[in-house]
């Protein structure tokens, strides 16, 4: 879905974040199902069952969305006609549903909904509906961003590990003057101070080529692609420039691997010709 944004308030303009705005935040391809207000409630349970939906938008004959009919607003009126011979499900929908709630596409959710009251949200109007938020794709957007920054986490533990796995002291000190820096940029002073891309550039540099390629046993511009594309992704990441998905996670978690297998073949290796040097943490 695209939005131009060229007429979006000043409060809804896109900022970085996981949590807008709301119209990106609907899962792709979801169709709202409307039910018109006469049809009986026990046509709505059927549709919520078969459908597996919590709730479901109600219009009137007009199109326009008057309510919700979910679990819980038809809970709430059975619970009203206990002592009545009225059987619920006979009901049209429109006598057991809650007030709809409605968000602007352009709203980012963490300023304008408070989950903790609601587990669902429509986004757009009475009159042009989106689709229905619930709190599940939150939590799921929010699981999926947080899975990907633990493993960039663990991916620049492990490459830091892996420098020191084949540097020494003074080698790590001299590939930090050698490296090419943008004009003005702050050159870092140890590796724990090092941008992503730095490692790229220490590992990948034609002049330090000689020392990794052991590690890596394949070619440096393969290593150096691999480098790119996984920083490309941590840019998306900490910038929350799109919604991470199933495929930019799996391949986080291939190049960690990757790089804790390369160590492990490394100390093997290593082993067979010398003890490596004990390291502390």
């Amino acid at each position: 879905m695209k939005d131009s944004g060229a007429s979006i308030p000043a409060k809804y303009k896109r900022r970085p974040g996981p949590f807008g705005p709301a119209w990106a935040l609907l899962p792709k391809g979801q169709q709202p199902l409307v039910l018109e207000g006469s049809t009986p409630a026990s046509d709505a349970i059927e549709r919520l069952v078969d459908n597996g939906f919590s709730q479901i938008p109600v219009a009137d004959k007009a199109g326009k969305i008057i309510g919700v009919f979910s679990w819980q607003s038809f809970g709430k009126r059975v619970a009203d006609l206990h002592a009545t011979k009225i059987k619920p499900t006979d009901l049209p929908v429109r006598e057991a549903m809650e007030p709809a709630r409605f968000i602007d596409r352009n709203v980012y959710i963490d300023t304008e909904t408070d989950w903790g009251d609601i587990d669902h949200v429509l986004v757009g109007t009475d009159d042009d509906l989106l689709g229905i938020l619930c709190i599940a794709d939150v939590f799921g957007r929010l699981n999926d961003f947080a899975e990907a920054f633990v493993l960039l986490y663990e991916v620049e533990h492990e490459i830091r590990d892996l420098i020191c796995d084949v540097c020494d002291g003074s080698t790590v000190e001299r590939m930090i003057a050698e490296l090419k820096l943008p004009p003005n940029s702050r050159r870092p002073e140890c590796l724990e101070e090092f941008t992503f891309n730095q490692y790229g550039l220490m590992i990948c540099s034609k002049n330090n080529w000689d020392v990794f390629e052991p590690m890596f046993d394949t070619m440096r511009e393969l290593v150096n692609a691999d480098f790119g594309e996984v920083n490309e992704l941590r840019n998306i990441v900490f910038h929350f420039r799109r919604g991470i998905t199933p495929k930019d996670t799996d391949r986080l978690r291939r190049f960690r691997d990757r790089l804790r297998y390369d160590r492990e073949l490394y100390a093997k290796q290593f082993g067979e010709r010398q003890e490596i040097p004990a390291r502390s943490d």
